[in-house]
């Protein structure tokens, strides 16, 4: 569990590396998007997937379980005494591995600790908000509902609800407040914010994680000034005027799309910097190299993952049967009666030889003459 996590980690961080680095400047805001919600899904998909042998640059471990044998107590009693380490030294690995083991086990309790917080702040959250937008009173917009707050607090947008003071704006900023907030509810980006806010849950740990989450948030405010630049009703100094009179220190829960008055400044900015130019989405793809550089170092090879074909079973178990009973079963067999006993002797080549003696009584059996013998 402990490697599947810290891989998970690695992934969200690499790709969000690549974001800054070479897509965070783009104005293909819509790209963006998808390009932030595919990266959080293949991280946590991507680990999962075994690749080719040929292109692993991890080396293939088969492991053949052997089941459990019947050993004779004097071969057992030497390779014991063969294999035994000095007592000193198998007390010290002990101890090695017990401290190891109770840091390993710590950090796994720590991990799950962390998790069932996150997951209980998020569920909290999300009953807090549905229980303002259905106790609050509200406004029914069409398949929007205008849900009324008071306070100083920042107009935000969760599902379809718009969480707005009426009293506290202008009758045109406040129906750009409207218009903005539909956009995010018609978009659907409150999906958006819970995949980010679950990824949060399980990658508390990771400060790309949370890095992660603001820069989705930072896309989609992008996308939603740009939508409303496109509106004919919208001029840009106007709503970017708006904007600076509706930010508030008093942010609403992390769940919902709100004014955030540290993003502001980059909003600007974005709305009048210059459009990509559509030669530029060739760096979109070298997203695709870097996935499977990263799949071919860390990912399962598939040999090891394959179902072994009928052949090799049979094989197997053949093997398996061979240990089992100690000794290769095929070669020739030897049986002399003297007196009593039964001894049965067995070759398989030069250096293969065995031989067993039994009580005749064991062969009831044995065909007999009429003295019985």
């Amino acid at each position: 569990m402990i490697p599947y996590i810290l891989y998970t980690a690695l992934i969200l961080s690499a790709c969000l590396l690549f974001y800054k680095l070479l897509l965070q400047r783009e104005t293909f805001f819509h790209l963006n998007r998808f390009v932030l919600i595919g990266c959080m899904i293949v991280a946590f998909t991507l680990p999962l997937i075994p690749v080719p042998q040929k292109l692993s640059f991890r080396k293939e471990n088969t492991a053949i379980t052997i089941p459990q044998t019947k050993i004779p107590v004097d071969k057992a009693k030497t390779a014991e005494v063969k294999s035994a380490p000095p007592s000193e030294v198998f007390v010290e690995e002990a101890n090695q591995n017990f401290n190891l083991d109770m840091v390993v086990k710590g950090l796994v309790y720590l991990y799950w600790f962390g998790v069932i917080i996150f997951l209980v702040n998020f569920l909290m959250q999300a009953v807090l908000l549905f229980y303002k937008a259905y106790s609050a009173s509200s406004i029914q917009d069409g398949k929007f509902r205008i849900v009324e707050i008071t306070g100083d607090k920042a107009p935000c947008s969760f599902a379809n609800n718009i969480f707005i003071n009426p009293e506290k704006y202008e009758w045109e900023t406040y129906n750009q407040i409207l218009l903005h907030e539909k956009i995010h509810i018609e978009q659907k980006h409150t999906i958006d914010l819970l995949l980010a806010e679950l990824v949060l849950v399980f990658q508390w740990f990771n400060p790309f994680a949370w890095q992660w989450r603001k820069t989705l948030e930072i896309n989609l405010e992008f996308l939603t000034d740009d939508k409303m630049l496109q509106q004919n009703t919208v001029e840009k100094e106007s709503y970017q005027f708006s904007l600076l009179k509706v930010a508030a220190p008093h942010y609403p829960l992390s769940l919902t799309t709100n004014y955030n008055q540290s993003l502001i400044k980059k909003r600007i900015i974005m709305m009048n910097s210059k459009k990509s130019n559509v030669h530029t989405t060739w760096k979109y793809f070298f997203l695709v190299p870097v996935l499977v550089l990263f799949a071919c170092l860390f990912n399962q090879p598939a040999a090891q993952s394959q179902t072994l074909s009928s052949n090799e079973k049979s094989k197997e178990q053949k093997q398996q049967k061979n240990i089992q009973h100690g000794m290769d079963t095929e070669g020739s067999w030897f049986a002399t009666i003297k007196g009593n006993t039964v001894s049965i002797q067995f070759k398989s080549g030069e250096s293969n030889n065995s031989s067993t003696t039994f009580d005749l009584s064991e062969f009831s059996s044995l065909p007999r003459d009429t003295k019985g013998e």
